[in-house]
């Protein structure tokens, strides 16, 4: 090929593709499956050809589990780093965990509302830097409040992103068109629901519309403080303007629900190919012979135990005949076995893929119930707060590849005879087995629709068409249909009165003739 061709050839390519500028805002306060997942989808969008910028915080590449399991990925992108102070939430502050664990969802979102304000405050400082990049497309967290703002102001297409699949903190985000059938929100409830139980979801239905608009009005007016005017409003009116929402979902693991069309199920772009395990690894499956090996995992937030619970896992993973590999930094637990290797950092997805692995034990956060239905492994749930009995549920009783232990009543020998009974029962296994058939049986693989749809947006400059205006604009009267059974029990009730006034006519009018003949 000579210069002529090789130029009339980079000429065509540069016409045909477009590289767009991309803005993502994950959540960070500290390493999680949240931020993990979002920097997975950088990377995805990077990969395809577009210019990624990644907001995060100026703490996240100082985070010690970000480091182990990130080796620095954020500086595959253009960085924008806005200042926080120093907040540990994830490994170290117990106290806080604790806290979150003992009060209802609802009471933990309104312990939250400092802190949702803290990272609006303080993303808010890199204004200018994010203005003057001029971007074709925002990708946020759902719960990062300031890309509503961002994306009103500077008029640009956002995409929101749900972790939790269904489940998200803005109702207006996935609408709930039947709540009989529909957990409200991260209620730990099937879709065959009992009357108490349809009671309990239309009051957390509510009840979690209570607990975000109290965040909003306390946003809206730092908002205003700014001096950014009416784009304020759609902190809360981001559901009217919002373009699509990417939802961690998927038909095998959760229940079956309408959505609009711009709601898109993005499930499995997050799980990697798994690679070789180190030889120190092997050695250690090796070693382990036909009993084959248990992976323990608590996800980053659980990686250090208060003294009593720790024992109480660490007794009943000695009492397994399985070599056990526990993902866990704190102190060096009582009880501990010889069949117990605890890391502060373990290949998770490797290991789960591998055949000699019989068990995963697991909090079942967002992350770990998508690896553990990837590989077809049966669980042991034990689920601390938040998204975690639901995800939990829905693998013990939706796929039922497994048993969910609540921490509540939880001793050494009920996880022993749990995790013995998982195994031994081969029932387990094979519905693992046919989830994930029904998992990998995609039409189009996730990553390419990820990539489709973060196009679409940007081609078409937004996307309002996907949006049901009905569903957003309609009051509670009108979109209860509420209205419309007044009406019909007023015309019931105005008919009844004209009929019983017509039959007490009649009646009387009968009666006054049958006096006047008589007389």
């Amino acid at each position: 090929m000579n210069v002529t061709q090789f130029l009339i050839l980079l000429s065509l390519c540069c016409a045909t593709i477009k590289c767009s500028k991309i803005l993502i805002m994950p959540m960070d306060f500290g390493y999680n499956s949240r931020l993990m997942n979002m920097l997975k989808m950088g990377k995805v969008l990077l990969g395809a050809g577009h210019q990624i910028t990644m907001m995060v915080s100026d703490n996240i590449e100082k985070d010690a589990m970000y480091k182990m399991a990130e080796k620095n990925s954020v500086t595959s992108f253009e960085v924008i780093r806005y200042p926080m102070p120093v907040m540990d939430q994830t490994t170290l502050n117990q106290d806080w965990l604790n806290s979150m664990m003992e009060v209802s969802v609802f009471e933990s979102i309104k312990q939250l509302v400092d802190f949702h304000c803290l990272i609006f405050s303080h993303s808010m400082k890199v204004w200018d830097q994010i203005a003057n990049e001029h971007f074709d497309l925002i990708i946020a967290d759902e719960a990062m409040i300031s890309a509503r703002l961002v994306s009103a102001s500077l008029n640009i297409p956002l995409i929101t992103y749900i972790n939790w699949g269904p489940m998200s903190g803005e109702v207006g985000y996935v609408q709930r068109f039947n709540l009989a059938y529909v957990p409200a929100f991260m209620t730990a409830v099937t879709d065959t629901m009992s009357f108490t139980e349809r009671i309990s979801n239309i009051w957390e239905y509510f009840h979690l519309q209570i607990a975000m608009s109290g965040i909003y009005e306390k946003l809206i007016v730092i908002c205003r403080e700014y001096g950014y005017g009416n784009a304020c409003d759609n902190i809360q009116d981001s559901p009217k303007t919002v373009s699509l929402v990417f939802i961690n979902r998927n038909d095998a693991l959760h229940y079956p629900a309408p959505f609009m069309p711009h709601v898109i199920s993005i499930e499995g772009i997050f799980i990697d190919k798994p690679k070789p395990l180190s030889q120190h690894y092997a050695d250690i499956i090796e070693q382990a012979g036909n009993n084959g090996i248990i992976v323990v995992s608590f996800g980053s937030m659980f990686r250090r135990l208060w003294p009593e619970l720790s024992t109480i896992f660490a007794k009943a993973f000695a009492a397994m005949p399985q070599t056990v590999i526990w993902s866990y930094e704190g102190p060096t637990p009582e009880g501990l076995g010889n069949n117990t290797i605890v890391n502060k950092w373990i290949p998770q997805e490797d290991l789960m893929n591998h055949p000699a692995t019989k068990l995963f034990v697991t909090q079942c956060g967002a992350a770990s119930t998508f690896q553990a239905m990837n590989n077809a492994l049966p669980t042991i749930g034990i689920p601390f707060f938040w998204d975690q009995p639901y995800n939990c549920r829905l693998l013990s009783d939706r796929i039922k590849s497994g048993k969910t232990v609540s921490l509540k009543d939880i001793t050494s020998e009920k996880l022993q005879h749990a995790m013995e009974d998982v195994i031994k029962d081969r029932t387990y296994k094979e519905n693992a087995d046919k989830a994930a058939a029904i998992y990998h049986d995609q039409p189009i693989p996730p990553r390419d629709k990820v990539i489709y749809w973060a196009e679409y947006v940007i081609r078409h400059k937004g996307a309002p068409h996907l949006r049901s205006q009905a569903a957003n604009e309609l009051n509670f009267f009108q979109y209860f249909l509420l209205d419309i059974i007044g009406m019909v029990c007023v015309m019931c009730i105005i008919v009844g009165i004209i009929v019983i006034l017509m039959i007490k006519k009649t009646i009387s009018f009968f009666t006054n003739l049958g006096k006047r003949k008589l007389d």
